[in-house]
């Protein structure tokens, strides 16, 4: 092993350690990988930077931007708001939840899909009192599994042919835009009957939905006695505190000490905290008692007047400076203009003082600000999901046809090949943008310019691997496990992309990959077709964590779900998938 490939793969292990610890968002950890290669020497910097110039960048950014006005337009709910229908029988619902998010998530991003279906799905459940959280994993897992139906249905898809078109352009102009639908597809109906038949009977229903029609996640909230106020002095029970209908009294934080099983003769003194537990309605409900104030300071310090303020919840996102920080020292309130009242952490509260609460991906935020919250930072990278709790936003109808127009025009000659696929992006754009169906402040905020470092920075780490032969070690290792067998190989190659999926991104798992799938191809002396495309599947195959994929992490908040639902759920989807995959790429891609 040559010197080069020693220190890359020391750059490497370290990227996994930083990656797996979380201590530091993926894309900087690459970005620092990559400054790295080039400070020892290993890539040159055009040879570092060369990443950024690959077209799927571009794509990809101008995905984002369709993806944006898709939703602006009020596209996305015209396509889906009268697919609920009224049965809640998870046997009669699941189809009509995930074939449609399927359908979609296979021409735009799921991201903003996913987005629009949790508060649709959130009130249709509340409606019929059944537990939502029935069908957020399903929403998530029909996303994932509709992005596989072409190339253009994830940014991986779309990287993954960019790196295609680099190397073997020959072989990338053998695909078209539906080429992995001839299993894609059968991959969402295997995923659909799953949870039709037995899926559904291992997801959970927590906090009693059916009968209380309450969302599952919990939050404690605080509340202080005013000095001098109307409850100052006054029994529980003469302040109508023991039956609320959102919460519940847990504990009295008084003069230092804690009470924790409040009696209704229990005397209320000046200051004495009272934390709630409950839903996020139960804010809303406490603040009509007189004499009771939040007793977070940060909330007073809201510059909005409280006849303008509303309840919101956000989802942190895996990249957001706040993850790894205390709500406290990531400065949220000035950061945002909103006051944090409470945190769901996998569905259950956190029981600490707000402030000190180290935040962590997933974490469900209950948050007051103003009530232009939403519009003003819908396209921040801290939250995945943002949504105002007492209120609905009807989206303008008016350009949906527009831009769902133009987007069948943008298939329609990708498909014919009447222009290249990086060329349509951008005339999509153009189009979304000069038609109107989104602003241009939108579209630029759109663009998550972190996925982009991410991609464009794995892509120089991919290239040393590749050039210092480290590809080349770890092809001969599994060429040695699979005695020169092309199926074998293919199948340990699978593993590996998911297994690097679920502990890292999706898009730098694909990338790191790629270099191994060429030494394969080559070494074995079979086309690089049907590696590529087990990489392709296998790197959108995140069904055991809710890291693994940001989708899972949009819902596990709002579904109150536990790390181990994710996996209790998604273990034998993973290998149904696995298999499916495995035994029908070289049918359809023959080595």
């Amino acid at each position: 092993m040559s010197l080069d490939a020693i220190i890359t793969l020391g750059i490497l292990m370290a990227f996994l350690a930083t990656a797996l610890s979380g201590r530091l968002a993926v894309d900087f950890a690459l970005a620092a990988a990559m400054t790295a290669l080039m400070l020892f020497g290993v890539l040159l910097p055009e040879e570092a930077l060369q990443g950024f110039s690959n077209p799927a960048i571009y794509i990809i950014a101008c995905f984002y931007i369709v993806s944006a006005a898709l939703k602006e337009s009020g596209a996305l709910h015209w396509l889906i708001m009268k697919w609920l229908g009224r049965s809640a029988k998870p046997g009669r619902a699941l189809p009509r939840v995930m074939l449609p998010v399927a359908f979609i998530s296979s021409i735009i991003s799921n991201t903003p899909v996913v987005a629009i279906f949790i508060p649709l799905l959130q009130d249709w459940a509340k409606r019929h009192e059944v537990s939502v959280s029935k069908f957020l994993i399903p929403l998530s897992y029909a996303s994932i599994l509709g992005g596989t139906c072409t190339l253009i249905g994830t940014s991986t898809n779309i990287l993954v042919v960019g790196m295609l078109q680099g190397t073997a352009e020959a072989e990338a102009e053998s695909l078209h835009l539906f080429s992995p639908a001839l299993i894609g597809v059968p991959l969402i109906f295997i995923g659909l009957a799953y949870f039709v038949f037995i899926g559904h009977r291992l997801l959970p229903s927590r906090m009693g939905v059916a009968e209380s029609g309450a969302e599952a996640r919990e939050y404690a909230v605080g509340m202080r006695v005013v000095p001098g106020g109307a409850l100052s002095g006054v029994s529980i029970a003469d302040a109508g505190l023991r039956h609320l209908q959102h919460s519940f009294l847990s504990e009295i934080q008084s003069e230092g000490h804690i009470i924790p099983a409040v009696g209704p003769e229990e005397i209320l003194s000046d200051n004495d905290v009272l934390i709630f537990v409950g839903q996020p309605e139960a804010v809303t409900e406490l603040r009509q008692f007189p004499g009771l104030a939040a007793a977070e300071g940060e909330v007073f310090k809201l510059d909005a007047p409280y006849s303008s303020r509303a309840l919101f919840e956000a989802v942190v996102a895996p990249v957001s400076n706040m993850v790894g920080r205390s709500i406290k020292a990531s400065g949220f309130r000035t950061q945002f203009g909103a006051a944090i009242l409470s945190v769901s952490r996998n569905g259950q509260r956190i029981n600490q003082k707000v402030g000190s609460i180290v935040l962590r991906a997933g974490d469900t935020l209950l948050l007051e600000a103003a009530r232009g919250f939403v519009s003003r930072h819908r396209y921040s990278r801290d939250f995945l999901l943002l949504s105002r709790l007492d209120d609905v936003t009807i989206p303008n109808f008016d350009k949906a046809p527009t831009a769902l127009m133009l987007l069948g025009l943008f298939i329609l000659a990708v498909v014919t090949g009447l222009v290249p696929l990086v060329v349509a992006s951008l005339l999509l754009v153009a189009a979304l943008a000069f038609s109107r169906c989104i602003s241009l402040e939108f579209a630029q905020r759109s663009i998550d310019m972190r996925v982009l470092l991410a991609i464009g920075a794995s892509l120089s780490l991919g290239l040393a691997i590749q050039k210092t032969g480290l590809a080349d070690i770890a092809a001969l290792g599994i060429i040695s496990m699979a005695g020169e067998n092309p199926f074998i190989s293919l199948v340990l190659l699978y593993l590996a992309t998911v297994l690097a999926t679920e502990l890292i991104t999706n898009n730098a798992a694909a990338v790191l990959m790629f270099p191994l799938a060429q030494v394969l191809s080559t070494q074995l002396d079979v086309s690089l077709l049907p590696f590529v495309m087990t990489i392709m599947f296998g790197a959108s195959a995140s069904f055991l964590t809710p890291v693994g994929y940001q989708t899972n992490l949009m819902v596990q908040g709002p579904g109150g779900y536990r790390f181990s639902d994710f996996f209790k759920v998604g273990i034998l989807l993973s290998i149904l998938v696995g298999v499916t995959v495995v035994s029908t790429v070289p049918l359809v891609w023959q080595f």
